[in-house]
């Protein structure tokens, strides 16, 4: 066994997927009526197929001293992670092109909107953030050791999603490798929300204000002026866009087949990884039929209608925010960096299986603590500020 044998990602599979049913069993977490549930256990998926990439890519640096090529030997376990990432901005698309789409004559709210989108993503991605200073300043030994505005601006720059840049935390190299640098989706998460705006113009009946339209205007600007922008991960959330438009304008959903669609999906999952990366047009095309499908009611012959599967992807968010942090948190401060590079390849997957069910936990606790506690503050805000409105 090696973390780069498919079966190593089936294990972790079915660990979690035990985790979460003993956790569900015990603590019902009940998903918002009208929900698009394969998408919901589509969750689940992603979020650990995150972990395992990640896993996978800290085996071979253990392997081989080097972080360079380090998943080069296994398309399979590249695309755990890059065609997840792409699945996940589809979502996204998905979820919110059909917010518009539905939205019809009565118009859209952007402020309860960004609202939503504020509590949804900041809590749990601030509470990571903590982490990651706690875990910089143990390795300081709680040492200050640069000037006091190089220590609080690198601070401020992680909290806002380090959308301007990703520097080090008091001059610890590498501080991104503390979760993984996860938060780069995130922000593609907050550009994409901040185009919705421009994207409503040919959508919504009733336009958004001007100051929407420059807030996006702006941030689109300044976006690409830091990072530039990635055309594969914009194809992802067009594909998530088409999948909109075709559930809404459409009766595919009543006549595709499930055994068929199900079908179609595991031969595009077989052909994506015949690829080293999910980042050329192919690909794309082939995670976009699968995602359609998905959309539009597929099933998986099941599989994605399953409840522990749901509640997998319920606290999918705490998993792909918390995962990085707790394998960095085992191998710097529990084994020692130095002590995992002498594992052997079996033991190394030992670990990682002893692992997975504390991810699901924190995972759960996270949710239940941070995310949906901040999720039901947004709503109690939206409502008062919708009831001082009508007052």
């Amino acid at each position: 066994m090696n973390p780069l044998n498919p079966f190593f990602a089936v294990i972790v599979y079915l660990i979690a997927f035990l985790t979460g049913f003993i956790i569900k069993s015990h603590h019902k977490i009940n998903p918002p009526k009208g929900r698009h549930e394969t998408i919901d256990g589509m969750r689940g998926f992603l979020a650990l197929g995150v972990f395992i990439h990640h896993s996978s890519i800290w085996g071979q640096f253990f392997q081989t001293g080097s972080w360079l090529n380090c998943l080069s030997k296994s398309n399979l376990y590249a695309q755990f992670g890059q065609t997840t990432v792409s699945l996940f901005f589809m979502i996204t698309s998905f979820l919110f092109i059909s917010k518009l789409l539905n939205a019809d004559e009565k118009g859209f709210n952007w402020r309860n909107f960004f609202i939503s989108r504020i509590f949804r993503l900041v809590p749990m991605y601030f509470f990571s953030v903590w982490l990651i200073i706690i875990s910089v300043m143990f390795m300081s030994e709680w040492q200050v050791t640069v000037g006091l505005t190089d220590f609080l601006k690198s601070i401020i720059n992680w909290f806002l999603f380090t959308i301007y840049e990703v520097p080090d935390i008091n001059n610890i190299a590498f501080t991104s490798i503390v979760n993984f640098g996860v938060q780069w989706s995130l922000y593609y998460e907050w550009l994409f929300y901040f185009s919705l705006p421009l994207i409503s113009i040919v959508i919504l009946k009733i336009k958004p204000k001007i100051g929407y339209i420059i807030l996006s205007v702006i941030f689109i600007i300044v976006f690409y002026k830091i990072h530039g922008i990635v055309v594969y991960y914009i194809y992802s959330f067009i594909g998530g866009a088409i999948a909109a438009v075709l559930l809404k304008f459409t009766f595919l959903y009543k006549k595709i087949k499930d055994i068929y669609s199900s079908i179609i999906i595991l031969g595009c999952l077989f052909l994506i990884i015949q690829f080293n990366t999910a980042y050329n047009i192919y690909c794309q095309v082939l995670i976009t039929i699968i995602f359609i499908l998905i959309a539009l009611g597929a099933t998986l012959f099941g599989l994605l209608k399953n409840s522990t599967l749901k509640f997998l992807g319920e606290i999918s968010y705490s998993t792909y925010i918390l995962h990085a942090i707790l394998l960095f948190a085992v191998f710097r401060f529990g084994f020692g960096l130095d002590r995992m590079k002498h594992f052997t390849l079996l033991e190394y997957c030992l670990v990682i299986f002893s692992i997975t069910p504390v991810v699901i936990l924190i995972s759960f606790l996270g949710f239940k603590y941070i995310e949906k506690p901040s999720m039901d503050k947004a709503k109690t805000i939206i409502r008062k500020w919708d009831a001082g409105s009508v007052s």
